[in-house]
């Protein structure tokens, strides 16, 4: 069980919100608990991702030419769109 202390502005505003959607306060904190967390994780998950890439890059020196990488990406939209581009 989590207990949160809220100021006065926004304990204001919850209960609005909370009459406005006939839903408790509980739900609606419990809502955006959920959403915050689910994209905290999400930045989480990136950061990894963006980290293990950089350090498979300091490893192998590997890169995308930036000729391909711009063609692919001018192709997007088109009849003719490329494929990704490999190292």
């Amino acid at each position: 069980m989590l207990g949160v202390r809220l100021d006065e502005q926004l304990e204001n505003r919850l209960n609005a919100l909370a009459v406005k959607m006939h839903r408790s306060k509980s739900f609606l904190a419990k809502e955006a608990l959920t959403r915050y967390i689910e994209e905290e994780e999400g930045k989480q998950r990136e950061n990894e991702l963006t980290m293990a890439r950089w350090e498979e890059y300091q490893e192998t020196g590997e890169t995308v030419n930036n000729k391909a990488m711009m063609d692919w990406l001018e192709s997007w939209g088109t009849d003719q769109e490329k494929p990704c581009p490999v190292k």
